[in-house]
């Protein structure tokens, strides 16, 4: 067997790494490759679908914080617990099986080049329990034939990945603690004076929605008002065409001003 597993983000891109190498089998949760200069005992391509690991929801924590009231707020887990997506525990078994596997000792991380492809494979790959293991990763951001194999035969250490997964896992529990609470704490309070829905709150979400309903506002609040421009015709050799200054401006004086400081007539040539 390999002693090499790649993971890669998705199935497609598993598929564009495995195209760039001889494959040996086509698996429904992997794809072996045949030993060659890169991989000379070969290699077992798998994938995630996406994140396969999901923060817990509050109820999974606390029993009084499957209800929403305005007493169990906020909420703050003294640690972060994760939990398999319920849909894709077929494919993280195989992944869980591949990265135990004695006979595996190196994972190359072959998710997207920024901190979220960091984050999909760390928070696998420790979900998995594997230790011990050799981690190596792909650095590529384009998936042509010449940029893979490259990239392969270049497989950087993990030193600036897990400084991009701590980055990316600090953003996520900053969503979680944002959506959990702020979404809670609206609701409830727009509640008590008559709403009769939920409200989704969320670190990014509800500030663009609030630039997005302060641009609304400033169009229906929008008075047009009059303002002054330079505009001439000039008569070239192939024709007429008119032409702009750079000003515009809401006061006649300033027009009139620029045009008396270049001594410009209705009529003048040039």
């Amino acid at each position: 067997m390999s002693n090499i597993a790649i993971f890669a983000e998705k199935p497609s891109q598993a598929k564009a790494y495995a195209d760039a190498f001889s494959i040996k089998k086509r698996h429904k949760t992997h794809i072996e490759l045949n030993p060659c200069q890169t991989f000379p005992t070969g290699a077992i391509i798998t994938w995630g679908i996406g994140h396969l690991v999901e923060l817990k929801e509050p109820k999974e924590y606390r029993k009084e914080w499957a209800t929403w009231n305005l007493s169990s707020l906020p909420i703050l887990p003294n640690y972060y617990e994760y939990k398999v997506s319920y849909d894709k525990r077929e494919q993280f078994n195989f992944i869980k099986q591949l990265f135990n596997d004695s006979s595996i000792r190196t994972i190359v991380n072959g998710c997207d080049s920024d901190r979220e492809g960091s984050n999909i494979f760390y928070s696998s790959y420790y979900m998995t329990g594997a230790k011990n293991k050799e981690i190596k990763r792909l650095w590529i951001n384009s998936l042509e034939v010449d940029e893979i194999r490259k990239g392969f035969n270049n497989l950087q250490d993990n030193k600036k990945d897990l400084l991009l997964y701590y980055e990316a896992k600090t953003r996520q529990i900053s969503d979680w603690l944002v959506g959990m609470n702020g979404s809670r704490l609206f609701t409830l309070l727009l509640q008590q004076k008559g709403f009769n829905d939920s409200l989704s709150i969320g670190r990014v979400q509800s500030p663009t929605v609030y630039l997005i309903y302060q641009r609304q506002k400033e169009i229906e609040q929008f008075v047009s008002t009059p303002f002054y421009e330079i505009e001439g015709s000039f008569t070239a050799k192939n024709g007429m065409y008119k032409g702009k200054a750079k000003i515009k401006s809401e006061k006649i004086e300033e027009v009139q001003a620029l045009m008396k400081q270049h001594n410009i007539l209705e009529r003048n040539e040039g």
